[in-house]
C-alpha cells in the first residue's frame, strides 16, 4: 500500500498538563530568566516583540513565534519596552503510556518555529487552555489530544519549511492552486495544457515546477486523486467496479483494477459494498 501513514513520535505517549498555563500581557520591565525548567513549555507570542536566548541560540521573538522549551532549558527573554509582549504558555509533561517513564525529547520539534497561520494556531492554543479547566468532563484526555495536535502542527511546519525553502512563496502558491483544482475535479482526467493555462504557466514548466515543489510528478498526483475518488465511490455508493471505472474515464476495467491494486494493495472488488444493489450510472464521459 503506497499511502501508509507514518507513525508520529507520540503514538505511545500521554501528555499531562502541569499547573502553569495561561495567556498574559507582560508587565513593563518584564524579563524572563527562570531556573532550569522541570517540564516542557509551549511558549507562543500573540503580539509584541523582543529577543530570546536559549541553549546557545539567540533570535527575535514576535507574533507567530512558538518556542518549545524542554526540561533543563534555561531561557532568557526580554521584550521591547515600546512593544510589550502578549504570550500564551502551556507547561506539560510527556510519559510513556505503558511504562509511565518520562519521554526522551530527542524526537521533539526544534525549539523555535515560525507559525504563518497565526489565527488557526492561536485557536488551537486557546482550546488547549480551555481544556485545563478543573472538573471539565474528560479534561485530561482532551488536553492530551490538543497538545499532540499542536506538536504535530509544529512538526509539519518545520518539515514544510525545510522542503520548500528553495522555492518562492509565489511558486508554492501556484502549485497549491493546481492541486486544489485537481482535487475539485475529483476523478476527471485533466490535460496538462488545461492545468497550465489555469495558472498562467507553460505546460513544460508546470511539470518541472510541480515535481520540484511536491516531490512527485504531476501525473502521479492526478492518478492518486483519481484513485482516492474511486475508493470513495466503491465504499460509499452503490456503484460497482465497472461503473466506477467508466465514471472516472478509464479506458478499461483492467487498467483501473491494476492501478487501484498498486495504490491500495487490494483489488477494487475487495472494497465494493456488495450489500448495496448497484444502480445504473449515466454520463460517464469519454474514455481515454
Amino acid at each position: 500500500m503506497n499511502n501508509r501513514m507514518q507513525p508520529h513520535p507520540f503514538d505511545h505517549t500521554v501528555l499531562y498538563r502541569c499547573n502553569s498555563a495561561g495567556k498574559a500581557r507582560c508587565e513593563p520591565g518584564w524579563n524572563w530568566q527562570p531556573r532550569p525548567l522541570a517540564d516542557f513549555d509551549m511558549w507562543y507570542v500573540v503580539s509584541g516583540s523582543g529577543r530570546m536566548r536559549i541553549e546557545g541560540q539567540s533570535f527575535e521573538i514576535h507574533k507567530g513565534v512558538c518556542v518549545l522549551v524542554r526540561p533543563g532549558d534555561q531561557p532568557v527573554a526580554e521584550q521591547d519596552p515600546d512593544d510589550r509582549l502578549t504570550v500564551i504558555y502551556i507547561h506539560f509533561s510527556i510519559h510513556d503510556a505503558q511504562s509511565g517513564e518520562s519521554f526522551v525529547p530527542g524526537q521533539l520539534p526544534d525549539r523555535r518555529t515560525l507559525v504563518p497561520d497565526t489565527f488557526a494556531f492561536e485557536t488551537m492554543l486557546d482550546g488547549a487552555l480551555d481544556s485545563n479547566h478543573a472538573g471539565k468532563l474528560w479534561a485530561a484526555q482532551e488536553f492530551d489530544c490538543r497538545l499532540k495536535l499542536l506538536l504535530m502542527q509544529l512538526y509539519r511546519l518545520q518539515n514544510e519549511s525545510r522542503e520548500t525553502q528553495a522555492h518562492s512563496p509565489k511558486q508554492r502558491q501556484l502549485i497549491g492552486r493546481v492541486m486544489s483544482r485537481i482535487r475539485e475535479e475529483g476523478g476527471r482526467r485533466m490535460a496538462l495544457d488545461e492545468l497550465a493555462a489555469a495558472v498562467g504557466l507553460a505546460p513544460s514548466y508546470l511539470s518541472v515546477l510541480f515535481k520540484k515543489v511536491t516531490g512527485q510528478p504531476l501525473k502521479t498526483y492526478i492518478t492518486q486523486v483519481r484513485l482516492e475518488r474511486a475508493m470513495h465511490l466503491l465504499t460509499e455508493t452503490a456503484m460497482n467496479v465497472s461503473q466506477v471505472s467508466d465514471a472516472l474515464e478509464y479506458a478499461n476495467v483492467t487498467l483501473f483494477s491494476k492501478q487501484f491494486k498498486e495504490h491500495f494493495g487490494q483489488p477494487p472488488s475487495h472494497f465494493h459494498l456488495k450489500a448495496m444493489a448497484a444502480r445504473p450510472h449515466v454520463g460517464g464521459g469519454p474514455k481515454r
